[in-house]
């Protein structure tokens, strides 16, 4: 057993160190630039991206399918619309919950020993599924006819963190193409990588459902950013903008049926669109495209309010005010005072709180992001800077950058006012948009770096910060949160411990 431990935490220590070797500042990978392509090399960095993030996802048996009926919601509602109707025909509804005067009172629930489905919507004496439809139309429902079977929730977040990834990639591939294309290669992979991660680490420690849901909204947005910088950057002329912007909105709306405080992110669309429209003339024919290119937002916005009206006899009601939890929340945040409380509680959580760290392995503590990614404040740092927004200005970015970075703080406004109190797992609607705004900040710096061995000093500390950010996601993964493997197998911290403590007395 001792010696299994002692090979394998030397290998990892192994690993680790050779990273860190090849971002040394003599490494090759800090003078080839983004603009020379290496193909092979950014796909294998992909793969392992996405090997790291989604294999985890099969540990922890409440989260994996292995523990019956547990997480299955979207299961049902898949088995739910090929029956036709879209409330989950449970045939076990507790009359004394349909008799109850506020069945949303938890503590009377409890009081009255009421058996009900935990964390459903329940209106009208139906349960419904209060988390976004749109995975179940793409991915659950198409299973369940093709196979006959029903997916695993845990594997509709694979495959949406797997996208959601590549999406990162891309995205930044083209920004990075565009506005900086002296760009170390090493670090373009590097902070691809680190703020991919850092985005989804959540959803790899605690895969079912909840993260599901987040992680299909962020993969939408991703991509729809994608093919709307394609639009305004790349193709400013012709029916192929129009077509990227389409695929743009497209993916935007369907973030809306995922988780609504993510979708918010197509607010970033504004700038982007007065980008577009800055050097045009207004005239009928571009109206028509515009109104082309915005039928995903009308039709996903109407068949949205449809299917919330259908459930709820209110079009904008989502579900979440019917939730069988721990809180009543038909009567939540109706008064300013509660609305200002629960904001400045939000804004604190995301961005102020602060848990110190440990002596014991794992080390790290679920804290605010910039405590949790310290890189993350380079952004602030940047955007303060009087060069690097005129580097913005010049690109004409500033406007989408200033937008990108109020965006985090719109979300969690909205995250706080939606919900009783915030979780880890809603920094899943902002870390991608701050890991973005980071790279962009980032990238213009580089650019504005002169001297070629000031700039290889630069991606080389940019480097590491990046990957010391996959570390910390490491470290976060073992803390004993959400049924996660940590907490449901304690075990599991010692022998990692020991993997470590081996490996380092190996190798020094």
């Amino acid at each position: 057993m001792l010696n299994k431990y002692f090979l394998l935490g030397c290998l990892i220590w192994g690993i680790i160190i050779f990273i860190i070797y090849s971002l040394r500042t003599k490494s090759r990978l800090h003078s080839i630039m983004v603009e020379e392509y290496n193909k092979p090399l950014i796909i294998f960095i992909v793969v392992i991206n996405i090997l790291i993030c989604i294999i985890p996802m099969s540990l922890p048996p409440v989260w994996n399918g292995e523990i019956p009926d547990h997480r299955n919601q979207y299961e049902l509602l898949a088995e739910a619309l090929l029956d036709g109707h879209i409330y989950i025909d449970y045939d076990d509804i507790d009359v004394r919950l349909l008799e109850m005067e506020n069945p949303y009172d938890a503590g009377m629930r409890a009081q009255l020993g009421i058996n009900y489905h935990w964390d459903h919507a329940f209106y009208n004496g139906r349960y419904y599924v209060y988390f976004g439809i749109v995975p179940v139309l793409l991915l659950f429902l198409p299973y369940r006819i093709i196979t006959g079977t029903s997916l695993i929730t845990y594997h509709a977040t694979q495959v949406f963190v797997a996208l959601f990834i590549i999406g990162v990639f891309a995205l930044f591939y083209i920004i990075a193409e565009k506005f900086f294309r002296k760009l170390s290669l090493g670090l373009y992979l590097l902070l691809s990588s680190g703020f991919a991660i850092m985005s989804v680490w959540y959803s790899t420690s605690a895969p079912a459902l909840y993260c599901t849901t987040i992680a299909a909204g962020i993969c939408m947005e991703i991509w729809s950013l994608f093919f709307f910088v394609k639009a305004v950057f790349y193709e400013k002329q012709g029916k192929k903008s129009i077509l990227y912007a389409f695929w743009g909105s497209l993916a935007g709306a369907l973030a809306f049926g995922c988780r609504p405080p993510t979708a918010l992110a197509n607010i970033l669309v504004i700038p982007l669109l007065a980008e577009y429209l800055r050097d045009k003339k207004i005239n009928l024919k571009l109206i028509m495209q515009l109104i082309f290119a915005a039928i995903p937002y009308i039709i996903t916005a109407a068949l949205l309010m449809l299917y919330n009206y259908l459930r709820f006899d209110n079009p904008f009601e989502f579900g979440q005010s019917y939730q069988l939890t721990l809180i009543d929340q038909t009567n939540m945040n109706r008064d300013f005072s509660s609305c200002i409380a629960n904001t400045l509680n939000g804004i604190h959580f995301n961005f102020i709180s602060y848990k110190p760290f440990t002596k014991e392995f794992p080390y790290v503590a679920f804290n605010s992001v910039y405590i949790n990614f310290p890189i993350l404040i380079f952004s602030i740092y940047g955007i303060a800077r009087k060069n690097i927004r005129n580097k913005l200005k010049e690109s004409h970015l500033l406007y989408f950058s200033f937008t990108l970075f109020l965006m985090p703080f719109i979300i969690t406004i909205a995250d706080a006012l939606g919900s009783p109190f915030l979780i880890m797992r809603y920094q899943m609607d902002i870390y991608w948009l701050l890991g973005l705004m980071c790279f962009i900040i980032i990238g213009f710096s580089y650019e504005s770096i002169s001297m070629p061995d000031k700039k290889r000093k630069f991606s080389h500390w940019m480097s590491l910060a990046a990957f010391a950010t996959i570390l910390t996601c490491i470290l976060l993964y073992f803390v004993p949160n959400d049924s996660n493997v940590a907490e449901y197998f304690p075990q599991t911290i010692e022998e990692v411990k020991k993997i470590i403590s081996l490996g380092l007395n190996g190798l020094f």
